[in-house]
């Protein structure tokens, strides 16, 4: 969905496109009926830009009053939702800001974190096998086992001594691609089988943007709920506020699928290339 800014922009340059137009097409003509006609438009059209200047304006103050409204309510939401708990935030490549952002979340709720990147390096190397064996030792709470990954550049590590955490968001950015799949199906496999809370986060890689929109094509499949070990929660948007409130909700019990985002949208250049491709295959 594109931004208010950008419709209204789009109509000031119809509305200069039109006026140097009808500047030209009276020069040429010199019809006074036409000319008429055309102030006409012009006015209505100055009218239709003015009132959607107002309606931004008004949508404005509005997002502006939403936004102090969670910034003034959140502590309030979190206060309380995971004291005396600890929890592993696991961000897969490209997980970005995201990863702070809900880290910070849960501290606010009460619980003490630790954070896990993985990094490019751990995406090339992740077979299944070394998939398993990485979210063994994450899962684990061993400050040794988890270091361990930073030791072989396949992890940035911030963990505490003697954190033993019981919860686990698994933060991911649309299009992880195989071996990060990998990863975090081992990871949801590990936690069930340890008895750690799993929750997946997904993220676009925009921390706390109210009109931030999901990655064009991107591809949710990797993860979906139809697995055998499913996520008790899957969080879509985290790193937002709103999604970094619902992740900590899910860490303290709430299940579910949230802020799920809308199917995608086929604009007539992928219903070409689709039909292309039907058709090179013979469908």
């Amino acid at each position: 969905m594109m931004s208010l800014r950008y419709h209204v922009v789009s109509l000031a340059a119809v509305i200069v496109a039109l006026g140097i137009g009808i500047l030209i097409g009276a020069s040429v003509v010199g019809d006074r009926g036409m000319t008429r006609q055309q102030e006409l438009l012009i006015s209505r059209l100055d009218a239709d830009f003015t009132r959607l200047v107002g309606d931004r304006d008004q949508l404005l103050a509005e997002a502006e009053l939403l936004r102090r409204f969670v910034r003034e309510a959140t502590p309030h939401l979190l206060e309380g939702r995971l004291r005396g708990r600890a929890v592993a935030v696991v961000a897969l490549p490209g997980a970005g800001e995201a990863t702070g952002a809900v880290a910070q979340a849960c501290a606010a709720a009460g619980a003490q974190v630790a954070v896990i990147e993985l990094t490019e390096d751990a995406l090339a190397r992740a077979g299944p096998g070394e998939a398993e064996v990485w979210a063994s030792a994450m899962v684990s709470s061993n400050l040794a086992r988890v270091k361990s990954l930073s030791t072989m550049g396949l992890a940035k590590v911030k963990m505490a001594e003697g954190i033993k955490y019981g919860s686990m968001v698994v933060a991911a950015a649309p299009g992880i691609g195989e071996a990060g799949a990998r990863i975090a199906q081992a990871l949801a496999r590990e936690s069930h089988r340890k008895g750690i809370r799993a929750v997946l986060g997904w993220t676009c890689g925009i921390s706390d943007s109210w009109n931030a929109e999901w990655p064009a094509h991107a591809d949710f499949g990797a993860l979906s709920p139809g697995q055998e070990h499913r996520w008790l929660a899957q969080v879509y948007g985290i790193g937002r506020t709103p999604g970094n409130i619902v992740a900590v909700l899910a860490l303290a019990g709430a299940e579910g699928v949230f802020g799920l985002p809308p199917a995608p949208v086929f604009l007539p250049e992928n219903v070409s290339s689709a039909g292309s491709a039907r058709q090179g295959s013979g469908g």
